[in-house]
């Protein structure tokens, strides 16, 4: 079964969010096509993962900046969705929870691949960082998961999953610009200094593409590469990823 790729135009974040979900639900309910899609969000958007409680957002300062927020479909901490592109990938998968490290590492080596031909020395980390506290754990770009694409030790690439019986969801979001940086300004936290502090941190632990090319992002060249680089790693998964396929032996 190939990949079907989507590249999607620019849209409010519910709407994104309703159709990921809705992408997930049909893969659920049928052995649905696999199925990946690259878009934008049409305004900065704070989004939180589907276990984050909305008790960690500044509602106030979201009210005064215009800035929408969405619970996302899948897993993971706060992201600010502005100057990136986002992907999102659904697959139909049988028992056994396998499926979700495979397609971690395998969506990792498609991104990690297509940024190198970029010319961003862009890897995939395969351990990832240990696991912290929970506040420090607020926003998605504050540690490396297992698998995740960094540059330099920095991350680059936030990803999350949300896995039903028989479908996998995974979306990440791949930083172009540095605004992701503003989502300090969004969450409660006791004070400035705290506030600042971990702006700090976020500028310690994450990177973009501009700020690694020296240049703006060109967004049509980005998809494109990313779209040969899921085709090329797809095939060579295919064997690990056929297993997962419900019905696979077609």
């Amino acid at each position: 079964m190939e990949l079907t790729i989507r590249q999607d135009v620019a849209q409010p974040g519910w709407l994104l969010m309703k159709q990921d979900r809705d992408l997930l639900e049909a893969a659920e309910r049928t052995d649905a096509r696999r199925i990946l899609r690259f878009y934008e969000w049409s305004e900065p958007t704070l989004s939180l993962g589907y276990h984050q409680s909305p008790d960690v957002l500044d509602r106030e300062r979201l009210a005064q900046d215009h800035i929408p927020s969405v619970q996302r479909p899948t897993g993971g901490a706060a992201v600010l969705h502005s100057q990136e592109l986002t992907y999102a990938i659904v697959i139909p998968v049988g028992e056994g929870f396998e499926a979700a490290a495979t397609l971690l590492e395998g969506v990792s080596r498609a991104i990690a691949g297509a940024l190198r031909t970029l010319g961003v020395a862009a890897d995939v980390s395969p351990r990832g960082d240990p696991l912290t506290a929970l506040k420090n754990r607020t926003s998605c770009f504050l540690r490396t998961s297992r698998w995740e694409v960094t540059v330099g030790g920095k991350k680059i690439v936030g990803s999350a999953q949300r896995r039903l019986t028989r479908a996998v969801l995974q979306h990440g979001s791949i930083l172009t610009g540095d605004d992701h940086l503003r989502i300090v300004d969004y969450l409660k936290l006791p004070d400035e200094a705290a506030r600042h502090l971990l702006r700090d941190r976020l500028k310690q632990h994450s990177t973009s593409l501009s700020a690694e090319l020296g240049s703006p992002v060109d967004f049509t060249r980005l998809r494109q590469h990313l779209a040969q680089s899921f085709r090329e790693v797809f095939a060579e998964f295919e064997p690990a990823v056929a297993g997962m396929i419900r019905g696979s032996g077609s």
